[in-house]
């Protein structure tokens, strides 16, 4: 029975240590030269660092370098694994008057990442107050 314990937690650890092994993280660092939004946060300009969770769910953890904003998850809508670039990059476009990240790379693990605009924010039209009758009139 012993035995038998034993040899079932050295099969867990090592099939623990294959995961860790093959989850391993990616990391770039970047310059923002604009407020950006990443997702529906912004970021403002500056230095960032940002590593790449691939456990399973790929989840970015972004960094200020500059102490200008806390740290945040995002999670990216689309993740490419055979990515073919050269160094780390991050693209951004503006797009209704916003500067948006749209995906970064990791030349590293050849591994991109893609995250959606944020949502366009409409105005509500507001409606006229309903015409009252005064006292007495019909």
């Amino acid at each position: 029975m012993r035995f038998t314990k034993t040899l079932l937690s050295l099969a867990l650890l090592a099939a623990t240590m294959t995961l860790i092994a093959n989850a391993q993280d990616a990391k770039a660092k970047f310059t923002l030269p604009h407020d950006t939004f990443l997702g529906e946060t912004i970021l403002p300009a500056g230095q960032y660092t940002v590593t790449l969770a691939l456990d399973g769910l790929a989840k970015a953890m972004v960094v200020s370098e500059t102490g200008t904003t806390r740290s945040m998850f995002v999670l990216p809508v689309s993740t490419d694994a055979y990515a073919a670039c050269e160094k780390s990059t991050v693209t951004i476009a503006r797009s209704a008057g916003q500067w948006n990240v749209q995906s970064i790379c990791f030349a590293g693990s050849q591994v991109a990442v893609y995250f959606p605009a944020p949502a366009e924010k409409t105005a509500i039209a507001k409606a006229a107050p309903a015409p009252t009758n005064p006292a007495g009139s019909k």
